[in-house]
């Protein structure tokens, strides 16, 4: 897995690409941490170039999700091809965070 990061206005935008599984946790933690730097309010997580979602990566998706609620900012999830979308709907994550195509 690897990641871009974009800010604009209040928006914090990071972009995954590749498989983004259990071995990709020490990577991630460079999103949360841009996480921790955002100004703003709102932080997208751009899935539209992952090819592949396991249980572990949702896990991640999660504690993004905890991290930016404990300061303040929504965090929502944006894309992703047909595999990254069954994981997500068989996880239930949108009970969690808005999911957005």
């Amino acid at each position: 897995m690897q990641f871009v990061t974009a800010t604009s206005a209040n928006t914090l935008t990071v972009k995954l690409s590749g498989t983004f599984r259990f071995d990709d946790h020490e990577i991630f933690k460079g999103a949360l941490d841009a996480i921790d730097s955002l100004d703003g309010d709102r932080v997208v997580f751009d899935l539209a170039e992952v090819s592949a979602l396991d249980s572990a990566g949702v896990g991640m998706l999660f504690l993004a999700h905890e991290r930016g609620k404990k300061q303040g900012k929504a965090v929502m999830l944006r894309g992703g091809g047909h595999n990254v979308k069954q994981v997500l709907e068989v996880t239930k994550v949108a009970s969690i965070m808005p999911v957005e195509d």
